[in-house]
């Protein structure tokens, strides 16, 4: 299947939108994996090129996830030129122009950030779009590309979706931590749920296990923001909430296993795992064993 990229940009003259990469060079996109997180993330596979002046839409992130490339831009009629490392990217905020270029192929993940995932996560500190983060060029940050790789695995080989959240709200709090311009670093939420949010949050988890839990709905529960509600979550349980989830699961899957209410195909699906495939291997990692091996062990 052809992927098409949906990250757009904005042509500063005319105001109408085009894609950051041209058709065949999209590789991964969470745009069609179903992500839930306001952030958008593409795997691109780009030939040397050099993209028109356009305005930023979302916080706009590029990470090189290959080898050394020749990178420059245009600003206010200057060429700049640096080497794009491994693992080097480019940040800017939303509303902010930008007119780079590049001398070699590359592969990168592209990463648009809408600014809805900003206010939720500062809430009535919140900076104008443009002010919140702070222009990098070719520059490191270790923690960021594993972030990134680690987002740009979770989408070749999904796992639990409430991880894919997580690991989105986590990444966009260490940019805020390390590149914030004019934003207010987040709050580090103290405390914990109380022992009515945390039984409200269970028994939505529990009663909706079979269908693609978020992690606005499990906040919703405890009736707070989804960074405090990661936050307090961990305080409380000592887990992420995917973990706890994917527990859950599990046990629900060794009970339905135990009892032969299901055949092992549609165990799975019941319990709320991604497919069969990611099933067996979270099981197997929990147990020991496959599912089948189990239940001809009863």
């Amino acid at each position: 299947m052809q992927l098409h990229s949906n990250i757009n940009l904005i042509d500063p003259k005319t105001g109408q939108r085009f894609p950051s990469a041209p058709d065949q060079s999209v590789v991964l996109s969470s745009s069609i994996a179903g992500w839930r997180s306001h952030l958008t993330l593409e795997v691109q596979r780009l030939m040397p090129m050099e993209l028109p002046e356009h305005y930023i839409e979302g916080h706009r992130l590029i990470i090189n996830l290959g080898g050394s490339v020749r990178f420059g831009w245009r600003t206010d009629g200057r060429i700049h030129e640096a080497i794009l490392p491994p693992g080097g990217f480019c940040l800017q905020s939303n509303g902010e122009t930008n007119a780079p270029f590049w001398q070699d192929e590359m592969t990168v993940a592209a990463i648009a950030i809408e600014p809805v995932l900003i206010e939720t996560i500062l809430e009535d500190r919140t900076p104008a779009a443009v002010d919140t983060f702070a222009e990098r060029r070719c520059i490191a940050d270790e923690l960021a590309y594993n972030y990134v790789r680690a987002l740009a695995s979770e989408l070749a080989t999904p796992s639990e979706p409430l991880y894919a959240e997580t690991l989105s709200l986590a990444f966009t709090l260490h940019l805020l931590n390390c590149h914030s311009r004019k934003a207010k670093k987040p709050l580090s939420p103290k405390g914990k749920l109380s022992a009515i949010q945390l039984r409200d949050v269970i028994e939505i988890a529990r009663t909706q296990l079979g269908a693609e839990l978020s992690l606005s709905q499990l906040a919703d529960a405890a009736q707070v923001s989804e960074f405090y509600f990661s936050r307090l979550f961990k305080n409380t349980t000592g887990t992420a909430p995917h973990q706890f989830i994917q527990r859950l699961r599990l046990e629900r899957s060794l009970l339905l296993i135990k009892t032969g209410q299901l055949p092992l195909s549609d165990v799975a699906v019941a319990v709320g795992f991604f497919d069969q495939a990611h099933f067996t291997n979270v099981f197997k990692r929990a147990f020991g064993m496959t599912p089948r091996a189990f239940a001809k062990s009863l």
